[in-house]
């Protein structure tokens, strides 16, 4: 519907504020709440949201709540901007590395990842000093792992089996 509509961006900006909110501890435990009635979760859930979300976005959200379903609206956000950025030809890549990378290691990385997969890329990083050194970049399902840890986790491998 929201593609129908040209309305992605407004789609993404308002399931955003949608989770955030129901993500603040109070709303979640009304919404959560098995004996509070559908009528008065909907009343504060619209008060919270105010005039800052269209009807559409709110009327799905309710809905999980109505059927009962409100811890799932985080997963169905998370869906929604996954297949967003496929949509938009982006991937979604989580590099972890030892130590905090400088700008150029991180622009060489992203340029590499952007030559393998086609797509442009959106990056979240992770400082895991078990990796010893190196870089472990997962996207979806796939994982590009340079970690010293791996190298040496492979040569052991190897060693005992000779």
């Amino acid at each position: 519907m929201a593609k129908e509509e040209r309305s992605l961006d407004r789609w993404e900006r308002e399931l955003a504020l949608l989770r955030d909110l129901l993500g603040e501890a109070q709303l979640r435990a009304v919404a959560d709440h098995p004996a509070i009635p559908y009528a008065s979760k909907e009343r504060i859930l619209r008060a919270a949201a105010g005039t800052d979300i269209s009807r559409e976005p709110l009327e799905l959200v309710l809905l999980m709540i109505r059927r009962g379903r409100p811890r799932a609206i985080v997963r169905m956000v998370e869906r929604f901007e996954e297949l967003l950025r496929r949509e938009r030809g982006i991937s979604k890549a989580e590099i972890r590395s030892a130590l905090r990378l400088e700008d150029d290691e991180r622009e060489a990385i992203v340029a590499r990842l952007r030559e393998l997969t086609g797509t442009k890329i959106q990056t979240s990083e992770h400082v895991d000093e078990a990796l010893i050194g190196g870089v472990a970049v997962r996207i979806g399902d796939t994982l590009y792992d340079a970690s010293v840890r791996s190298r040496l986790e492979r040569l052991r491998a190897r060693l005992t089996v000779a």
